[in-house]
């Protein structure tokens, strides 16, 4: 069976991306913990499958987090443009 490893951090992605922003705009804690437990779960799968390493997590938990804070808060300014003025 071939796994299409970029498919799956795509899927990651998405996962990450749907549990901040039901973080980020009030959703009901039901449906966060659902939205963060599916991503939870499927970090801790590609870790276990050895289809991803940590330190890669940790960035593009970071990015999606970001992501999510650019798609709420458009014309807020990012971590990246405040730390390089």
């Amino acid at each position: 069976m071939v796994v299409d490893r970029e498919k799956l951090l795509r899927t990651l992605r998405d996962r990450l991306h749907e549990a901040f922003m039901s973080r980020y705009q009030g959703a009901a804690y039901a449906r966060i913990a659902r939205a963060t437990g599916y991503a939870d779960g499927y970090m801790q799968a590609m870790l276990d499958a050895g289809l991803a390493a940590e330190r890669e997590m940790l960035g593009l938990v970071g990015e999606e987090r970001q992501r999510a804070l650019r798609t709420e808060h458009p014309l807020q300014p990012s971590e990246h443009d405040i730390v390089a003025a």
